[in-house]
């Protein structure tokens, strides 16, 4: 098993301005540094905002494998470009997105909590936070940008990673090296950041082609899987998704039951839970709005699902997320 650490546990996780020696190779200067440690980990963070955007650049030792938690302030597009190492990054109940040295990824992001999977070595990666309306702004036409933003997912990323061109790496050593002091450091590195977030988005755009004749089944259950997902707070019946992709019942039932090894219902209920938990763990919402939110009038019958499901109730799972943070 891996080791785990929470990085907002002052008490379990050190944290200093003062980078030791050994580690001054890792610190660039376009912002102060901070150092985080533990007797197992060390992590170099240096994390400027311009216009928005928050750029992070992360350098982390681990003597072994290590899961490390965090929790996202804010929901975000975020363009993920690893430089060393792997690292894996995961939400509870939402699955896992990998990448190696070399590649980079366009990640929706939400608020809520977010896991990071490291193997035992040396890793760095920047990581550029893009606020929704601000990448609306730089790249209006992007339908990758677009889906990812219309998406009901909370956790989800560009479809598939790409490797790094050498002008990212130049544009990544630029953006590190500009020391913001006035007004015409600041537009010089918006205008470096926004040139790698351009380039980084047309090239993934690219690789997003659509299905060849072949695909054209899996497409289709691909969309009635993200048209649950988009409809989980509504009361849809098999007649209205069905409707909404012009095939008979029948054939929704019997196509996606061949695809999934689930009937339609299942996963329609599967979601609803999974979104359920996720909104418990991420949210302070009361749990009658979180019900609603899944498609449940009746908290009642909201809850006795939620046992079904899991096993346990959601007051009990909201009393023990506000008792590991005590």
């Amino acid at each position: 098993m891996p080791s785990l650490i929470d990085i907002l546990l002052p008490e379990k996780v050190k944290t200093s301005q003062v980078i030791p020696q050994e580690f001054q190779a890792y610190v660039y200067p376009f912002t102060k540094p901070i150092f985080r440690s533990t007797p197992v980990f060390t992590r170099i963070e240096q994390i400027i905002a311009i216009h928005g955007c928050r750029i992070m650049n992360v350098t982390t030792l681990v003597e072994e494998e290590t899961v490390m938690r965090v929790r996202r302030k804010n929901d975000a597009l975020t363009l993920h470009i690893m430089l060393r190492g792997t690292v894996a990054w995961s939400v509870p109940t939402e699955g896992k997105i990998s990448l190696s040295a070399g590649e980079y990824r366009l990640l929706k992001m939400n608020t809520g909590p977010h896991e990071m999977l490291l193997p035992a070595g040396l890793s760095e990666f920047i990581q550029i936070d893009i606020p929704p309306t601000l990448i609306a702004d730089i790249v209006p036409a992007s339908t990758l940008v677009r889906s990812l933003l219309t998406s009901p997912l909370p956790f989800q990323s560009s479809v598939c990673p790409q490797p790094m061109e050498p002008k990212f790496r130049q544009l990544i050593d630029d953006i590190r090296q500009t020391v913001v002091r006035d007004g015409i450091q600041q537009l010089r590195l918006y205008a470096q950041l926004t040139e790698l977030i351009t380039a980084a988005i047309d090239n993934l755009e690219k690789t997003a082609l659509p299905p060849s004749g072949s695909e054209v089944h899996e497409r289709l259950i691909f969309d009635i899987k993200v048209y649950i997902n988009r409809h989980l707070s509504k009361k849809i019946t098999l007649s209205d998704i069905a409707a909404a992709f012009f095939i008979s019942e029948s054939k929704l039932k019997k196509d996606f039951k061949k695809s999934e090894q689930q009937t339609v219902l299942a996963y329609l209920q599967e979601q609803r839970m999974q979104r359920a938990m996720q909104l418990l763990q991420s949210s302070d919402n009361k749990l009658a709005h979180i019900a609603q939110e899944v498609g449940y009038s009746n908290l009642s019958s909201f809850t006795r699902e939620f046992r079904k499901h899991f096993d346990c109730s959601p007051k009990v799972v909201r009393l023990n997320i506000r008792n590991r943070h005590i």
